[in-house]
């Protein structure tokens, strides 16, 4: 059973994940058309080696979508057979069935908890002085509206153990569109209400970064931005 710290609401991005729209759809739709013909940053030659390259046996992924990412990564013949510990953490239970199920049948090694909790909040409970050797956020903060989600940095790098990385992707807003195909569809998500990004920019996300950690790489892919952090500010308090 997730263990589960109450989300401060439900909003439409959490809800559309229902079991029907992750089993029949989102691999397809999400990962297959719209990242690499949309947001113009394929999964195969682009996020998945950027994942595995971040993926540690001591890993927390946040907002888990149906857990292909870490599933596809655990399945890697020099993965299959070690013993790895997975924390997944989203706001809505659905994923976190849908990621563990498949996780689990990928890699009968690996220990998975399940966490349910929103990210602006404060640490829920069940992952109060844990620490991660690596933490990614992929194709989250496109999805959670309002400037304070770049908060969950501060929140969340308290989690990432000395020398370990956080890694993530998110589609940047309107400025950042490459063609008008890409650009209407951005729009046309920000006003349905599916994700909340239209403003966001690279140089907030830098700066943003910039404050937590040390080290800090991105990298924009299309309409993507790719991030990498290392060596959290300790002294910071969020």
């Amino acid at each position: 059973m997730a263990e589960t710290s109450k989300p401060t609401e439900q909003r439409l991005y959490a809800r559309v994940y229902s079991p029907t729209f992750l089993t029949r759809f989102y691999d397809f739709y999400v990962l297959r058309f719209n990242l690499r013909y949309i947001w113009r940053c394929p999964v195969d030659s682009v996020l998945l080696p950027f994942f595995s390259e971040n993926f540690s046996r001591r890993h927390l992924d946040i907002g888990v979508a149906t857990g292909w990412f870490p599933a596809t990564a655990l399945s890697r013949p020099f993965r299959a057979q070690a013993k790895h510990e997975l924390t997944l953490v989203d706001l809505n239970p659905n994923p976190l069935y849908a990621a563990k199920s498949r996780v689990l049948s990928n890699s009968a090694n690996t220990t998975v908890q399940c966490v349910t909790a929103d990210v602006t909040a404060p640490l829920p409970e069940a992952l109060q002085g844990a620490q991660f050797d690596s933490i990614s956020m992929f194709n989250l903060f496109h999805c959670i509206p309002g400037p304070e989600k770049l908060r969950a940095f501060s929140i969340y790098k308290h989690l990432l153990a000395d020398g370990g990385v956080l890694t993530g992707c998110t589609v940047l807003g309107g400025k950042h569109a490459t063609n008008w195909l890409n650009w209407l569809y951005v729009k046309a998500y920000n006003r349905i209400g599916i994700f909340h990004n239209w403003d966001d920019n690279k140089d907030d996300f830098q700066n943003a970064l910039e404050r937590e950690f040390e080290e800090v790489e991105t990298v924009v892919v299309g309409m993507l931005l790719l991030f990498r952090a290392q060596k959290p500010r300790r002294d910071i308090i969020p």
